[in-house]
């Protein structure tokens, strides 16, 4: 599974490497977010980035990408004994994204990525 951050209106996920799954889950995730115009930066992203977040209000959703879940939102994160709750937000974008992401599985949405293939 794959973890990203909103930070503001900027989706935030570390990049692949040996560590980091390069799964097509968070491919396709990604690849919708820039097709809708959703800014997404591909870096590694700090605790004290997150930590500052949460205390600042900038960080609005966490959620977990993959597979099996497809999308999963986190309510929130605990760091050197020290709990971070999200705020409920009405304008997920995760949910927004998983919404896309199946819609275009059960062909609910047009395929614009040549994704699905007769097998």
């Amino acid at each position: 599974m794959n973890v990203f951050f909103r930070i503001n209106d900027t989706l935030f996920t570390a990049p692949t490497s040996e560590r980091i799954l390069d799964g097509v889950t968070r491919k396709s995730l990604i690849a919708i977010a820039k097709r809708d115009g959703v800014k997404i930066e591909e870096r590694s992203v700090l605790v004290s980035e997150i930590i500052q977040g949460a205390k600042d209000g900038s960080l609005k959703e966490i959620f977990g990408a993959g597979t099996a879940a497809v999308v999963n939102p986190i309510v929130g994160f605990s760091y050197q004994d020290v709990y971070y709750e999200l705020p409920k937000i009405e304008n997920s974008i995760a949910l927004e994204l998983k919404e896309k992401l199946t819609n275009i599985q059960y062909r609910l949405a047009e395929d614009t990525f040549g994704w699905m293939v007769k097998v």
